[in-house]
């Protein structure tokens, strides 16, 4: 079978929830993280009191910005979550409807008139 044609089925039938950062946010973040990991050993013999605050200020402003898109994806992830519960909980109803609707088929199977005990 063509591998395109399965990954166009495939597509189709997937239900798309998007729980994941934006591009924005991803950009955000790489550029975060490429400002972490240069080195801010900043405790340099000659740095004065003003360079220390500025360093402290601009890892304040990032630590602020991590958190705000950590707080967004822990808004997505909940509302994933609730989708996932409520899905199990419907369900769940459902698998108990259908054993009682079975028991009752059964049930009148047992008690028809043709039933040759």
């Amino acid at each position: 079978m063509n591998p395109d044609l399965e990954n166009t089925m495939v597509d189709k039938t997937r239900t798309a929830i998007d729980v994941g950062l934006s591009d924005e946010e991803k950009a955000d973040l790489e550029k975060l993280i490429t400002g972490l990991k240069q080195d801010p050993s900043g405790a340099q013999p000659g740095a004065s009191t003003e360079e220390l605050q500025k360093q402290v200020q601009s890892m304040t402003e990032n630590l602020t910005q991590l958190v705000e898109m950590l707080l967004k994806f822990d808004t997505k992830i909940r509302a994933l979550y609730d989708i996932v519960r409520l899905s199990h909980q419907k369900s769940d109803m459902m698998n108990k409807r259908i054993d009682a609707i079975i028991e009752s088929v059964k049930g009148a199977r047992n008690v028809s008139p043709g039933s040759g005990s």
